[in-house]
């Protein structure tokens, strides 16, 4: 079972990228993972390519599933699901 989208805070996704994870646990340790809003068509779009900088994350790229289209997204515009 899917668990529905839910906003993540941006300090709880950064913390998650600064500890080298494309995710975060929830309490029963279920992972919600980090996604953002396509621009084209509004549709979640996961993390497709990455950069690291030691463990880290620098930089990440998203690509939407429906539309193809690869884009990057600031940390404000992600989000957990």
């Amino acid at each position: 079972m899917v668990k529905p989208s839910r906003k993540g805070s941006s300090a709880e996704i950064k913390r998650a990228l600064e500890s080298g994870r494309l995710f975060v646990a929830d309490h029963d340790g279920y992972r919600r993972f980090i996604y953002s809003r396509c621009p084209n068509d509004g549709n979640d779009a996961p993390v497709y390519r990455q950069d690291r900088s030691g463990q880290a994350y620098t930089r990440l790229v998203f690509r939407c599933p429906i539309c193809g289209t690869e884009f990057e997204s600031p940390v404000k515009s992600m989000f957990l699901r």
